[in-house]
């Protein structure tokens, strides 16, 4: 066992069976309640249930898959082992534990293993950052799907940056899935969180979140979260700086796309806020690495331009078309 990670509770250790133990024999475990066991689950409970529910709870990617219980067993072994290329391995095949252990474990028991597990080597949390992004049926559909979020955020903050960007695409692909007042809850809420968290690694992932975040974020949300950005911008860390300066042009053409023309009026955030912020990220006084991308939030900003050009409505004495013109000078 790799001791820095979380032990998974074996089924025919008494003291994490949950109940009593039946005092007559029970029949032979089937390989996939060995499997739900190894998760932690009790022997009594595991030949309590029965199997239609557990059909019933499962939920799988096609009609026609049919869960492999050896094989999800086989991938629960390997994610307890010592073996580091074994625990990538199962790591990319969380599916076949998730649909082996329904929804309502897989929430309850995997996902708080995996979340324990977030000091493990590098190559295992890539795998699994990528892994979850595709465990949306597998948790109960997208009225769970932010119940993978917390294993996320935590992946969102750790030294790697692969496994970062691993874990910000599942988190993005995920947010797909939610409603919209759950996604302004628990999404937008996890990303505020990552701006203001005191390890710069979490902030460097809010800064390529917000950006994709800010279309669906309410008003209120919008403001917050470019406050948020603009802090990052303003970081001591010159790493989280660089990755705001990448991301500024992303977020100054949706801001301009989501809020349309007022986002360049005299009190709009282009004017009062983003504009700032490149001069400052583009300033002499700046490290190499964060001037690197003034020419391409240049390039953003004409998009941004030339989007209103063709959506604005020209007032009769052009003002609209004015303005564009000196922001674009």
């Amino acid at each position: 066992m790799n001791p820095s990670l979380p032990e998974m509770p074996d089924v025919m250790d008494t003291g994490t069976i949950i109940g009593t133990v039946a005092d007559n024999p029970a029949p032979p475990l089937t390989p996939q309640q060995h499997a739900i066991g190894a998760m932690g689950m009790s022997r009594d409970h595991a030949i309590i249930r029965d199997e239609d529910e557990d059909k019933d709870n499962a939920m799988d990617t096609t009609e026609d898959e049919v869960v492999d219980e050896e094989d999800a067993l086989r991938t629960i072994e390997l994610l307890r082992g010592d073996d580091v290329s074994g625990r990538v391995t199962a790591a990319r095949k969380l599916h076949s534990v998730a649909a082996a252990l329904g929804p309502e474990r897989t929430r309850e028991e995997l996902l708080p293993f995996l979340s324990d597990g977030v000091d493990d080597e590098d190559e295992v949390l890539e795998a699994v950052a990528s892994s979850l992004g595709k465990l949306v049926p597998y948790v109960g559909g997208p009225n769970f799907a932010s119940s993978l979020l917390p294993t996320l955020e935590l992946l969102l903050a750790v030294e790697e940056g692969v496994v970062r960007e691993k874990a910000s695409a599942s988190a993005v692909k995920i947010s797909e899935f939610m409603k919209e007042d759950v996604y302004r809850r628990d999404f937008v809420g996890m990303v505020g969180r990552l701006a203001t968290k005191e390890w710069f690694t979490a902030r460097i992932s809010a800064c390529g979140l917000i950006p994709v975040t800010f279309p669906r974020m309410s008003p209120e949300q919008q403001e917050t979260h470019l406050e948020y950005f603009a802090n990052l911008c303003r970081d001591d860390a010159p790493m989280v700086r660089r990755i705001a300066s990448r991301n500024l042009g992303q977020l100054l053409y949706n801001v301009v796309e989501t809020i349309g023309y007022s986002s360049i009026s005299i009190d709009g955030m282009v004017t009062t806020t983003l504009m700032d912020l490149y001069e400052l990220l583009a300033g002499g006084d700046q490290p190499d690495s964060v001037r690197l991308h003034t020419t391409e939030n240049c390039v953003s900003f004409g998009k941004a331009m030339t989007l209103l050009r063709k959506t604005i409505k020209k007032s009769p004495d052009g003002a609209d078309a004015m303005a564009i013109d000196q922001h674009e000078e």
